[in-house]
Order: C-alpha cells, then structure tokens, then sequence
C-alpha cells in the first residue's frame, strides 16, 4: 500500500526538505519516527496518525542502544511506545486529582519574548484542567490583536518532591482555537524517540547567513519557542568525517543537532557560539539593521569575499554608531590591544 505521507515534509526546516527532494534522499523508518516527533507544523493527533502510518506501511528495523535511548529489537514497538506514552500523558494531563496544581504561559509574538507573572516563570496556580482552560479562553478574549499564538500548560503535584511535572505545548490554530503540539514529563520522558540524533542532507556551507529558532528553558527542559534570529554558520556536526560512523556506534543525542556560528547577543557582541536544532534552519532573506549587519560582514569573511582590512574597517564604522567612545571595553581588554595606561587614562577622561 502506498504511503500518506509525504516525508520531505516532514523536516521543519523548508530549505532541508527541498535540499532532500532534489537529492532524492531516503529516510529509513527510525529516522522519520524521530522527523515526526521533531515536527513543529503538526499537532498531536496529526503525529499519532503519522506514527500508525509508519506501523502500517514502513519497514521494520532495529533501534541500536545509545545515548538517551535505549535498544529495540524492533522500531515499530518503540513507536508504539511513544503511541502510548503521548495518550497517557494526554489524559494525565486532564483528570481531576487532588493536591495537583495546573500552571501556564504564552507566546505573545509582537513582544519577542515569553509573557510571563509570578514564580517559575509561569503565571496564577489553577487545580483543574477545566479551571486553566476557562482562563485561557478569557486570555483569547482578551487578546484583540491577536498576538498570542502559543500556550504552555504544566501539570505537577503540590509537592516539592512532584513524581511528574508534565508540560504540554498548544498552538493557535487558523480559528484561533488550541491544538496540542507537544507532551512532555520532564522527569521521566528523556529517552528514546526523543533523544536521537539525526544525520541530514542539508544544502548548507560555511559562511551562509541563516536563521534559527531559539529555544526557552523551563521546568527542568526545553520547548521550542518562536523567537528567531540571525546567525552566520560555521561548521555543521555532520560535516565531521567521523560523524556518521560515531552516530552509527550511538555516539549522539537529539543535543549534537548543532554548529557553531557567529551571533549577535543583546550587549551587541559578536559570540561564537552553538546553533541548536539543525533541523529548523533557515537562509536568512530580508534586511540586516543595525549591528546586525556585522553578520552580513562575517559572511563575507568566511566565504572569503573579503579580507580581513575590510572586515575591520566595517566593524569598526559599524560599532561605532553604537558605541562613540570605549567606555564599552574593560581596561584590560585595552592593554590586550597595545594601549598604554597613559592612553586609557586618557580615554576614560582622567
């Protein structure tokens, strides 16, 4: 029987997936198990059927024992598992219980940042499903220019020593109404599906300007939020000559999804840094502004467009429309450059 699915899709990065059609690269069943988990477009229910799919329809294989996951003779019944867990965690989720507490927040996009009140930064405690859901109903209600478009909803006992702590991801649907995305225990739930490492094809070099998603810790773990931002590649895990025989050995985790890059931080630094979520990557199309526009600079660098006089007389006319004196550096950093105490003394006004 023919499969439903359309498995380039399934990548969250659009990039990744055209680069992946064109090649005509063959994902096996482990790897479109581990895609369906990581999608960010489809909602729980749309993943179950994806995963029953795959029961249906694909070939068995097994899952080799690795880090954050554990060996089956079969990756059918490791699906099956994850079946189960998420319907679980579903109706967990919902039932009435005493001494639970039930506790949320948002996504608000115009802001860029989480909205948030009150300690873990969640907002008011709630002791039912029922209770939290009329809240956010009255917080849609609210929301006349439609800037929320995605809840978290937590779910843990009145205790500090809470035996789960499960955290569910909801977006905003076209009618403006709740899907569940995501379903997580974050004290039992590491393991398996969630854990694995993938090696994709991606039509990516070193120097390209791209664009990820961030991520907000919370409770212990990670959800995706929406806030993206710009960054400039330089190396990609996969690109490794070892990679793919360590990742056959069960070397890596869903956390080696990464590459370093050249970022823009908010004390306007450029920091070398790792780029999570590979998966989700972007090119970067539109405009650079303000000190943005040194990554435009580092690209070119890297692709050796440039030269490194180039580079320098760019950052230096760049940073200094936002930084007119060098009050910015520490008088260390200044020595480090060739100043005399002399001149710093000079430079700080003394």
């Amino acid at each position: 029987m023919k499969s439903m699915i359309d498995e380039y899709n399934l990548v969250n990065s659009e990039a990744i997936s055209e680069h992946c059609r064109k090649i005509k690269h063959k994902f096996n069943t482990e790897e479109l198990a581990v895609l369906i988990y990581r999608n960010k477009r489809m909602n729980i229910d749309e993943k179950i059927s994806a995963y029953e799919e795959l029961i249906k329809n694909y070939p068995d294989m097994e899952v080799i024992e690795r880090i954050n996951c554990n060996h089956y003779d079969s990756v059918k019944a490791m699906i099956k598992e994850e079946i189960k867990r998420i319907k679980q965690l579903k109706e967990k989720l919902e039932q009435e219980e005493q001494d639970v507490i039930y506790t949320y927040n948002y996504w608000c996009n115009s802001v860029g940042h989480i909205i948030t009140t009150g300690k873990d930064e969640y907002r008011d405690v709630y002791k039912t499903f029922q209770e939290i859901q009329k809240e956010i109903d009255n917080e849609l209600k609210e929301d006349e220019e439609q800037e929320i478009i995605s809840f978290l909803i937590r779910k843990r006992e009145f205790s500090k020593d809470s035996k789960y702590n499960i955290v569910a991801e909801y977006k905003l649907n076209e009618d403006r109404k709740l899907e569940m995305v995501n379903i997580q225990d974050m004290k039992n739930d590491w393991l398996d599906i969630h854990g694995i490492c993938l090696n994709i094809p991606t039509p990516f070099q070193k120097g390209d300007l791209l664009m990820a998603t961030s991520q907000t810790p919370f409770a212990g773990g990670y959800v995706l939020n929406y806030e993206k931002f710009p960054f400039v590649l330089d190396h990609l895990i996969t690109w490794n000559d070892q990679f793919q025989d360590r990742l056959s050995k069960g070397s890596f985790d869903c956390s080696d999804m990464q590459g370093p890059g050249y970022i823009i931080n908010d004390n306007h630094e450029i920091l070398y840094d790792n780029v999570f979520d590979y998966d989700s990557w972007e090119y970067f199309e539109g405009n650079l502004n303000g000190i943005e526009r040194l990554l435009k600079a580092v690209s070119s660098l890297l692709k050796n467009e440039i030269d490194i006089t180039l580079f320098i007389s760019a950052y230096e006319k760049i940073m200094q429309e936002y930084h007119s004196s060098f009050d910015w550096f520490t008088d260390e950093g200044l020595k480090l450059c060739g100043f005399s105490e002399k001149e710093i003394l000079e430079i700080r006004g003394k």
